[in-house]
């Protein structure tokens, strides 16, 4: 059958199926790393950072010093995230089906009685919406061509152990009403760390303060390091390496494996009052050898 749209009309349509597939890849950035309830200080948006709380003359912490990473606990269970379909979904258990009532009430029964969940609960898209807007505040083009309505509906919830991540996914990937499904796994570093500081590596950014030179010189890590150590607001240093930073990638991602070359060192930061995690962002975020400084998601 031929169809009845206009070209500009069907251009609209395609420009719409890409900008949600935008909004699900941001929308899962923001579960990643806020899915067990914060959504306020996520990893890898370094705008949101907490104001500076004590006062330029408040006394030395002490106790600063580097240190390899802590042995542990490496955290159990997983966080996923099942979006529902609506009737501009493309994709290939969708195909411009929303998901109805009857199969949204059946899914929340499943999840409710599967014995590896946790927990499970359903968001709105208002509920997105919110988090949504909150964590790309700064990204004004993108909040100017999406609202509300773009948002897809979901389940969240966490499971008990990482051993039921697979068959979890593979069981939820063709319930019908079901548009994507993502599990991860939790994050090493919540409750150890309030900033991290990624150094430049080997991989070349396209953009960004190492996209035209090398990996971190020792001089310029000396340097920050020095920095660091100096400021009263710093607790303790973990510094990790690029084979740590991949462990730690590939337990909270919880899917295939990945080459040690592709991550970069990384400082993380204990501070004695995570309300000076802007201070100390703002000495070392434009240090050369950094590539960015963010705070660590709380949640």
């Amino acid at each position: 059958m031929e169809s009845d749209k206009t070209p500009s009309e069907a251009r609209a349509r395609g420009f719409r199926a890409a900008a949600r597939r935008v909004v699900l890849a941001a929308v899962v950035t923001v579960t990643a790393m806020t899915s067990t309830g914060a959504a306020d200080a996520a990893i890898g948006n370094p705008g949101r950072v907490l104001a500076q709380a004590s006062p330029p003359d408040a006394p030395w912490a002490g106790g600063q010093k580097l240190s390899p990473p802590p042995d542990g606990p490496w955290p159990q269970g997983a966080d996923f995230t099942l979006f529902l379909c609506r009737s501009d979904d493309s994709f290939d258990n969708c195909r411009e089906r929303a998901i109805t009532a009857e199969q949204r009430r059946a899914l929340q029964a499943r999840l409710e009685s599967m014995p590896q969940v946790a927990e499970a609960r359903f968001e709105t898209r208002a509920q997105a919406w919110a988090i949504f807007k909150q964590d790309n505040a700064d990204n004004e083009t993108l909040l100017s061509v999406l609202g509300p309505g773009d948002m897809p509906e979901s389940f969240k919830g966490t499971l008990h152990r990482r051993a039921d991540i697979a068959p979890f996914r593979t069981a939820m990937k063709k319930t019908p009403g079901v548009s994507n499904v993502y599990v991860l796994g939790g994050r090493f570093w919540k409750g150890k760390a309030d900033i991290r500081v990624t150094l430049c590596g080997k991989q070349k950014p396209y953009e960004g303060p190492c996209a035209k030179r090398g990996p971190v010189t020792r001089q310029e890590k000396a340097a920050i390091e020095g920095r660091l150590s100096g400021m009263r607001q710093v607790e303790q240093i973990y510094v990790e390496d690029a084979a740590h930073a991949k462990r730690v990638f590939e337990h909270f991602w919880a899917w295939g494996k990945f080459k040690t070359s592709n991550f970069a060192e990384n400082y993380y930061i204990r501070l004695t009052d995570r309300g000076d995690a802007r201070v100390v962002i703002g000495a070392v975020k434009d240090m050369p050898g950094v590539q960015d400084a963010f705070t660590v998601t709380t949640g």
